[in-house]
């Protein structure tokens, strides 16, 4: 379900090698839709009043019978695992627990500070959480559809509809719209991808993984002077060049990534190919401009996708990954773009948000 959210991490030293995402580091996690085995926990994860509860490490032991449930996600620095959250096993949740170290540990109390401040249709929802050991442990509602990169390019699910790729990018796009406009301070994500957008029960976005959130409108990568002393913000292919080469992120840094996300909504195709390492933006960049869109639509779609809309997304991800972040539109315009220019607004849930 979770990739690059969850609960607990490295639950236990010593309970096998978390598998490295390469050199981003960062937490890697992915649910499929399995039956978990039932463990349940006595209480529901939240309090009364909706927030997320804090919870006791033996809490977090139960509900996931001692860390031996099921296995839905491991990343760079955290396992995720599939439990139960109240005593009937009817509720599940995603239990991600970050690996023990000091600097870990300052990069999970920074996400977790980043997500009790946050409540949005479109976010993934966190329950509760512990941090009471080195082990950092994050426990979200649980996305029982996988994530859009399993959507788009796993295969086993068919092909996913235009129809549905739209309303994903508008609910994407207006959770970002809510983090950089409707936050003070504003919240820059850091991580736009594909693996970081959660499908729910009724195929709906949750934007999750907030590993690399900072809070403000910039924020400087960590590390030397040189751009390649920094720690990398980001995933390949999706990484803002500007970005890289000024060692600042800002909301702009958000807004290209997310163009490179409609990108791949639009053509089908990961934001890095790969076997050769390039980059979408750098294949399909020609043809947009030459307004060839129907050369680079996904083909797995045939004829069943609205000419206009995708004429629309395709003008609009291009304007998103302008080589100059003062030539992007800011995610409010985004929005607005796709309300006004798709159908994607019609679904029932985003009418009732934006009512």
């Amino acid at each position: 379900m979770f990739r690059g959210c969850g609960l607990f991490a490295c639950a236990r030293r010593g309970r096998g090698d978390l598998r490295k995402r390469g050199e981003l580091g960062g937490a890697s996690s992915r649910v499929a839709p399995a039956e978990p085995e039932p463990v349940c926990v006595d209480d529901e994860a939240e309090d009364s009043s909706g927030a997320a509860r804090q919870l006791a490490w033996a809490e977090v032991e139960t509900a996931t019978g001692g860390f031996s449930s099921k296995v839905v996600g491991r990343g760079g620095f955290s396992t995720v695992y599939l439990a139960s959250l109240s005593s009937s096993s009817s509720r599940l949740g995603a239990v991600k627990v970050h690996c023990s170290s000091e600097r870990l540990h300052r990069a999970f109390r920074r996400e977790l500070d980043v997500l009790l401040s946050l409540r949005h249709p479109h976010i993934v929802r966190l329950l509760g959480y512990c941090d009471e050991r080195d082990e950092g442990v994050l426990v979200f509602e649980y996305a029982p559809n996988g994530d859009l990169h399993e959507a788009l390019h796993g295969g086993a699910g068919g092909v996913l509809p235009w129809a549905r790729r739209v309303v994903v990018a508008f609910q994407v796009a207006t959770a970002l719209e809510y983090l950089h406009e409707g936050r003070d301070p504003a919240v820059i994500h850091g991580d736009i991808k594909a693996s970081n957008v959660l499908l729910d029960a009724s195929m709906d976005a949750k934007l999750c993984d907030f590993g690399f959130a900072h809070v403000g409108v910039s924020a400087t990568m960590g590390g030397g002077g040189r751009p390649s002393d920094r720690a990398v913000m980001g995933s390949p292919g999706y990484v803002d060049p500007h970005l890289l080469r000024s060692g600042v992120a800002t909301k702009k840094s958000d807004v290209y990534s997310f163009g490179v996300l409609l990108l791949e909504l639009l053509t089908g195709k990961e934001a890095a190919c790969r076997e050769t390492g390039h980059r979408l933006t750098a294949a399909v960049r020609p043809k947009l401009s030459d307004g060839q869109v129907s050369d680079v639509l996904d083909k797995r779609l045939g004829g069943d996708y609205d000419v206009a809309e995708a004429a629309a997304v395709a003008e609009l991800a291009m304007r998103c990954v302008s080589d100059s972040p003062g030539l992007r539109p800011s995610m409010a315009d985004v929005v607005r773009v796709l309300q006004e220019k798709t159908s994607a607004a019609g679904s029932r849930l985003d009418r009732k948000m934006l009512s």
